[in-house]
C-alpha cells in the first residue's frame, strides 16, 4: 500500500513540474484538457467461503531417536576414581565392571574375611565333633556328681550323732549314780573310771558333731557342684547347637556380604548387554555419590524420546497412535505409539520415596518395526504428529476468518454490498481449519481480518 501511495505522489509532482514548464514557455490555451489525478488503490481484505469437509485436531512435538532401554549409572559412595576400564561407545556385557573407586583397603578386608570364612567352613566338621565330645564329657561329670550324693552319709551321721548324745547322757547318769554310792565313790580308781567314761562320751559327741557339720557342708557343696556342672552341660549344648546351626559361619558370611556391598557401591557395573553412550569420569577424579557419570543403552531396539511441556502432555495419553517423520527428510514417515508418559500424566518415571535417582520425565514413543525402512538412526531428530480428534463432513473456516473480542468469537459476512457481524460457536481447531458448530451455513462468504 505504501508503494502505491509513493507512486501516486511521484506522478502528481511530475504533472505539476510539466505544467510549470509549459506556463513559462507559452500562455495556457483555453482549450487545454486538465490531466486527471489517479484514484488511490484501496487494498481489499481476504475473502473466505464456509466449506464442508474434514477437520483434524493434532499436536506436534520434536523428539530424538534413542534406545528403548538405557540406564544412567552412578557410584553409591563418593571418592576418587581408581580405574576406568572402558571408553565411550564400547560394548559391554551384563556384570562387566565399567569403573571403580580407589578401594585397595576395602579389597584387602574382603580378602581376609573370605579367607577366614573358607577356613571355618573347612574345619566345621571337626569343630562339631569336638563340641559333641565336650558335651558328652560335661554330661558324664554331671552323672558322676549325682552318684556321689552325700545324702546316705548324712543319714549315718544323724544316727551317729544321736548315739553319741545317748552315750553322753548314759555316762552322765552313771557318774551321778556313782556319786550317790559313797561306798564306791571313796575308791579313787572307781571315781577315775566314771570320770574317764564321762570325758570320753563328751569327746565322742564333740567329734561326732564336727563330723556331722562336715558332712552337712559337703552336702551343700555337692548341691552347688551339681548346679555348676548342669550349667557347664547347658553351655556345651549351646556351643554345639551354635556350631551345628552355623551362627558363627553366618556372622562371617554377613561380614563378607557387608564388605562386598561396600565394594559394589564403589563400582560401576553394566546392568545389561549394551553400549556405553556416555562416560564423564577419569582416573584420579573425585566423584559424588548418586551423581550419574555414565549411560549404558541397548541400541538394538530404538524409540523416540521427547521432553514435553505440561501443556502438550495434558492432551496426550499412553497408547495413542502417532505419525513421525525425520526432520531432515520430512517425506520419510513411519508410525508409532505413545508407550510412556511421565508421572502424573502416565505411569512412567515415577520413583519410590526412598529412591535417590532423578525422576525420568521423558515421553517415550515406540516405533513400528516396519518403520525401519525410513532409514532413521540413533540420535536423529524427528517430528511427531498425534491426531487428537477428527471430524468428517463438518463446516469449517480457516483461523484467519474468525475474529475474537473480549472472549466473543464472530465473523463478518459479506451479503451483496452489505456486511454484518455474526457470532459463531467453534469446535475442534487445527492449524488451518476451525470447525463451525453454530452461526453459519455452507457457502457463506466471510471477510477476513
Amino acid at each position: 500500500m505504501m508503494h502505491r501511495s509513493k507512486l501516486v505522489a511521484v506522478l502528481l509532482l511530475a504533472i505539476i513540474a510539466v505544467g510549470g514548464c509549459s506556463g513559462r514557455q507559452s500562455a495556457p490555451s483555453s482549450d487545454a484538457t486538465p490531466t486527471p489525478i489517479p484514484t488511490p488503490i484501496v487494498p481489499s481484505r481476504p475473502i473466505y467461503e464456509v466449506q464442508q469437509g474434514e477437520v483434524v485436531k493434532t499436536v506436534q512435538f520434536t523428539g530424538r531417536i534413542a534406545p528403548e532401554v538405557e540406564q544412567p549409572l552412578f557410584f553409591r559412595t563418593g571418592g576418587y576414581v581408581g580405574f576406568v576400564y572402558v571408553k565411550r561407545n564400547d560394548w559391554v556385557e551384563a556384570g562387566d565392571i565399567i569403573a571403580e573407586l580407589e578401594v585397595t583397603d576395602l579389597k584387602n578386608q574382603l580378602a581376609q574375611a573370605e579367607a577366614a570364612l573358607e577356613s571355618v567352613l573347612a574345619s566345621n566338621e571337626q569343630r562339631v565333633a569336638e563340641a559333641e565330645a565336650s558335651l558328652e564329657t560335661a554330661e558324664l561329670n554331671l552323672a558322676k556328681l549325682r552318684v556321689q550324693d552325700p545324702g546316705p552319709q548324712m543319714v549315718q551321721m544323724d544316727i551317729a550323732l544321736e548315739r553319741a548324745r545317748t552315750a553322753l547322757a548314759d555316762a552322765q547318769k552313771a557318774y551321778q549314780d556313782a556319786e550317790n554310792r559313797p561306798w564306791e565313790w571313796k575308791y579313787d580308781h572307781v571315781k577315775e573310771a566314771y570320770t574317764r567314761a564321762l570325758r570320753d562320751a563328751e569327746l565322742n559327741l564333740q567329734g561326732t558333731e564336727a563330723q556331722y557339720q562336715q558332712v552337712k557342708q559337703d552336702q551343700a557343696a555337692h548341691y552347688y557342684d551339681i548346679q555348676i556342672q548342669e550349667q557347664a552341660v547347658e553351655l556345651a549344648r549351646m556351643h554345639l547347637e551354635q556350631i551345628q546351626s552355623g551362627l558363627d559361619i553366618q556372622e562371617m558370611q554377613l561380614t563378607v556380604q557387608r564388605l562386598q556391598a561396600q565394594l559394589d557401591d564403589a563400582r560401576l557395573t553394566a546392568p545389561f548387554d549394551g553400549q556405553v553412550l556416555s562416560l564423564s569420569i577419569s582416573e584420579g577424579r573425585s566423584v559424588e555419590a548418586y551423581r550419574p557419570v555414565a549411560v549404558v543403552a541397548d541400541p538394538s531396539k530404538l524409540e523416540i524420546s521427547a521432553d514435553l511441556t505440561d501443556r502438550v502432555l495434558t492432551d496426550l495419553a499412553e497408547g495413542m497412535p502417532v505419525t513421525a517423520a525425520l526432520v531432515s527428510r520430512p517425506d520419510a514417515e513411519f508410525s508409532g505409539e505413545i508407550r510412556r508418559l511421565p508421572y502424573p500424566y502416565g505411569g512412567g518415571g515415577r520413583q519410590t520415596a526412598s529412591s535417590t535417582e532423578d525422576e525420568d520425565k521423558s515421553t517415550r514413543v515406540s516405533i513400528d518395526p516396519e518403520g525401519a525402512t525410513a532409514g532413521y538412526e540413533q540420535g536423529d531428530l524427528v517430528r511427531v504428529t498425534v491426531v487428537l480428534e477428527r471430524k468428517d463432513n463438518v463446516l469449517w473456516l480457516p483461523p484467519q476468518a474468525i475474529r475474537t473480542f473480549e472472549g466473543r468469537k464472530f465473523v463478518v459476512i459479506q451479503e451483496g454490498d452489505a456486511q454484518r457481524r455474526v457470532d459463531v460457536k467453534v469446535g475442534i481447531e487445527s492449524e488451518d481449519r476451525v470447525e463451525i458448530l453454530e452461526g453459519l451455513t455452507l457457502g457463506q462468504v466471510i471477510i477476513g481480518q
